[in-house]
């Protein structure tokens, strides 16, 4: 799993390309107007989307190896874009998240917390929240991930996963659905609450005649089975996936009169950027793609939920063309993870692996070479030149995070305040106002 990486500012600094220079620079534009006032005013509920590693090109991506059409095209969209940079430079998850949750810039490996050291806690969204309103958190890594936990605890270090757990352990959060994790034996048997362990439990909730106060499930070893490799790791039909999870969610949460905070992380979006896999990317976006659709349909019959789409970072330095083959990774069943795991395991050979799951029947002995060489990033580089798509990597190097800014989408009562291009810490100070409401 991926979802770990540290940053390697020079590298990726490289591929995002330099900042750009200062507008009063002379010859440059006028700098824009200012961002209209918000009027929350008709806000009671909040739903925030988060694809963690997902910029423009794995949006495009997303939509290209999809039916067409995403989110992007269900609703009328306020539209915009984020500057990810924190205190260190290029972003990882835990900053981006804490800018997203509390409008506060700070250090890769913060969580809700800002300068100088020892540290101070900042109020997060799910905080301002908390008090009036009901509050979940779902996502497909662990709980104690750091864009969940971003909302929820305060530490200097994202890895400290028993504090972190303690922290959301202290909260009344009414709905936490995650991955398994080491320390979630700390969340159970707590009076009140519901418990799942799959989709067969999942499933039967509604049929009670009422969804519960509180709702938690952790299953799966750490996060979910990602979305390629569900069918070879037997997991259909056991393993609930994001959209059902929010319908979930807002069965439970939308119960409370005075309204509800939910944050939805699709993180494995990360992991396929990291392993530089296009076709991985693609099925973890259109799974994105469903659970917004969950929301917005929500949000449609309604005039006082306001649906927010983003990213915290770009993972990779995705980019094609117009050449890009779309038939090449629709034929990918399976993640480059899951493929170099069965040659590696001996279980398969190379030429029999690729052609079993990247339907690669004339593999080259460079090719093999390459595999050979440099194993699951082997695969990665063989696939992504058949796939046409580039990369800022290669070779044994995995994919990192980018500067590259990334989309916003807003749906709802004061959507207009999220149009236009600002720093990530606009959004947290936007959606602590929202849920204040």
């Amino acid at each position: 799993m991926k979802g770990r990486i540290r940053v390697t500012g020079l590298v990726a600094l490289i591929v995002a390309g330099a900042l750009a220079f200062p507008a009063q620079l002379a010859g440059a534009k006028p700098p824009p107007p200012p961002p209209p006032s918000p009027d929350f005013s008709g806000v009671k509920n909040v739903i925030l989307f988060i694809g963690d590693g997902m910029g423009p090109k794995e949006v495009q991506l997303g939509k290209l190896m999809g039916d067409g059409a995403l989110w992007t095209d269900a609703a009328p969209w306020t539209t915009g874009s984020l500057a990810t940079a924190s205190l260190d430079g290029i972003t990882d998850s835990a900053a981006a998240a804490t800018a997203l949750a509390t409008g506060v810039e700070t250090y890769n490996g913060w969580l809700s917390m800002k300068p100088p050291l020892p540290g101070t806690p900042v109020q997060t969204v799910l905080e301002r929240a908390e008090p009036s309103k009901a509050t979940g958190l779902i996502t497909d890594a662990d709980q104690s991930a750091a864009t969940p936990a971003a909302f929820a605890t305060h530490v200097t270090d994202r890895d400290l996963d028993l504090e972190i757990t303690n922290q959301i352990a202290a909260k009344d959060i009414e709905l936490l659905l995650s991955g398994g994790w080491g320390y979630d034996y700390l969340l159970e048997d707590r009076p009140g609450v519901t418990y799942i362990q799959n989709s067969s439990d999942l499933a039967a909730l509604p049929g009670t005649g009422a969804w519960p106060s509180h709702l938690y499930g952790f299953m799966g070893n750490n996060g979910l089975v990602y979305n390629l490799d569900r069918e070879e790791e037997g997991v259909v039909g056991i393993q609930p996936m994001l959209p059902e999870l929010t319908s979930a969610a807002l069965g439970v949460l939308g119960q409370d009169p005075d309204g509800f905070f939910l944050m939805v992380e699709a993180s494995v979006i990360d992991y396929g950027g990291h392993s530089r896999d296009a076709a991985w990317i693609a099925s973890e976006v259109n799974e994105l793609d469903r659970a917004v659709q969950v929301a917005v349909d929500y949000a449609r019959g309604r005039s006082d939920t306001l649906v927010i789409v983003t990213a915290d970072h770009e993972t990779g330095g995705l980019t094609f063309g117009s050449t890009i083959k779309t038939p090449v990774i629709a034929r990918q069943s399976a993640t480059v993870e899951f493929i170099w795991g069965e040659i590696k395991s001996g279980r398969s050979t190379i030429t029999h692996a690729m052609a079993a799951y990247a339907g690669i029947t004339d593999l080259t002995r460079t090719e093999e070479r390459t595999i050979a060489s440099y194993k699951e990033m082997g695969i990665a580089d063989v696939l992504s030149a058949r796939e046409k798509v580039s990369w800022g990597w290669s070779g044994l190097d995995e994919g990192d995070h980018t500067l590259t800014d990334v989309p916003l989408w807003a749906f709802g009562p004061g959507q207009a305040a999220f149009a236009g291009r600002y720093v990530n810490e606009r959004v947290g100070v936007l959606l602590l106002d929202a849920v204040s409401h």
